[in-house]
C-alpha cells in the first residue's frame, strides 16, 4: 500500500480554515442536537410528534455520518458523538409536548443561521462548499416544516398581524412580515444601483456579462417585492434615479475592488435571507419567497466567486494542515 501521495494530489485535497471549522461546527451542533432532541423524546405524549421528531434525529444522523467522512478525509479532530438513545425515569408530563416542540424550533433556527454564515467564505475545495450549500437547504426546509406542523398542531405564538390589508385580500401576513418585505425591497433598490453603477467603470467583458446578469436577477426581485407590497396594501418608496452617468475614465475603480464588494454584497445578502426566514411565521407564502430566494442567491453568489478565482481576484482564506 502507497501511503504517500504526490504534491499534485495533495493539492486537489487542500481545504481551507474556514472550512475546516464549519465542518467542525456543524458536526458538533448536530451532536448536540441529536442528544438533547433524544433525550427531550422521552417526555413528549402525541405519538405523531415522537414520530416527527424521530425523523429530524435521523436526518441529522445521516448529515453527522457524512460530515464525519470529510473530517477523516481531512484529519479534522472532532467530539465524541452523540447518545441518541436516551432513557430517563424522570415524570414525563413535567413537560409539555408544546414546550418540547418550542426547544427543537429554537435549535433548528440557530442552525440556519450558523450554517449561512458557512458561505461568507471563498471556498478552497467545491466539494465541500457543495455539501455546505446542501446543508443550507436542508436546514432552511427544516425550520419551514416545522412551523407548518407546529401551526397545525397549534403549538406555535403568533406575532401581530398587520391590520390594514386591503378589504379583498383575505390574507393574513404579520407585522414583522411586512417590516421585513420593505426593508428588503430598500435593500435591493440599493444593490441594483450599485450594480448599475460598476457597470458603468468594469473594463473586463465577462465581468461586465456576470454584472447585467445580477441586474436582471435585482429587477425581477424588485417587481416581486414591490407586488408583493402594493397586494398588501403599502405604498411604495421612492428609489434612486434610472440615469445612469456614463464614466469615461475606467481607471477609477479596477474590477478587482468591484467583483469583491459584489461579493462581499450577495455573502450578506443570503445570511439577510436566511434571518427572514425564521421570522416568518404566519405567511407560509413568504417564507417560501425568501427560501427560494435565498437558494437564487447562492447560485448568483457561486457563478461570482468562480469568475473571481479564474481571475485571481479574490483573496483566498489560509490553508489548513491537518
Amino acid at each position: 500500500m502507497n501511503f504517500l501521495k504526490n504534491p499534485r494530489q495533495i493539492e486537489s485535497e487542500k481545504l481551507d480554515v474556514h472550512e475546516a471549522y464549519t465542518l467542525w461546527r456543524a458536526y458538533t451542533d448536530r451532536n448536540i442536537s441529536i442528544g438533547h432532541m433524544s433525550l427531550l423524546r422521552n417526555f413528549i405524549h402525541d405519538a405523531d410528534f415522537v414520530v416527527y421528531l424521530s425523523k429530524t434525529i435521523e436526518d441529522l444522523k445521516k448529515e453527522c455520518n457524512t460530515i464525519e467522512k470529510l473530517m477523516q478525509k481531512y484529519s479534522i479532530v472532532g467530539p465524541e458523538p452523540a447518545v441518541d438513545k436516551r432513557k430517563t425515569a424522570v415524570n414525563s408530563e413535567i413537560l409539555k409536548d408544546q414546550d418540547a416542540a418550542e426547544v427543537l424550533d429554537r435549535f433548528l433556527r440557530l442552525d440556519v443561521n450558523l450554517i449561512a454564515l458557512s458561505l461568507k467564505y471563498t471556498p478552497a475545495d467545491d466539494g465541500v462548499w457543495s455539501f455546505m450549500v446542501d446543508l443550507t437547504k436542508s436546514a432552511m426546509y427544516r425550520v419551514d416544516n416545522l412551523i407548518k406542523y407546529m401551526k397545525l398542531k397549534n403549538w406555535i405564538i403568533e406575532p401581530p398581524l398587520y391590520q390594514y390589508v386591503p378589504p379583498d385580500n383575505n390574507e393574513k401576513v404579520a407585522t414583522n412580515e411586512i417590516a421585513l418585505l420593505w426593508d428588503h425591497l430598500v435593500f435591493r433598490y440599493h444593490n441594483i444601483k450599485q450594480l448599475q453603477n460598476y457597470l458603468t467603470l468594469a473594463s473586463d467583458p465577462d465581468f461586465m456579462v456576470l454584472l447585467n446578469m445580477g441586474i436582471g436577477f435585482l429587477q425581477k426581485d424588485i417587481k416581486t417585492l414591490e407586488d408583493k407590497l402594493v397586494y398588501y396594501g403599502i405604498n411604495l418608496p421612492k428609489h434612486y434615479t434610472n440615469i445612469i452617468v456614463t464614466i469615461e475614465d475606467k481607471t477609477l475603480v479596477d474590477d478587482k475592488f468591484m467583483l469583491g464588494s459584489t461579493i462581499r454584497g450577495m455573502r450578506n445578502a443570503i445570511a439577510l435571507h436566511a434571518s427572514f426566514i425564521q421570522e416568518v411565521i404566519v405567511s407560509d407564502n413568504l417564507r417560501k419567497f425568501f427560501i427560494d430566494l435565498t437558494l437564487k442567491e447562492i447560485d448568483y453568489l457561486s457563478k461570482f466567486t468562480k469568475y473571481g478565482k479564474v481571475k485571481g481576484w479574490v483573496f483566498p482564506t489560509p490553508i489548513f494542515r491537518g
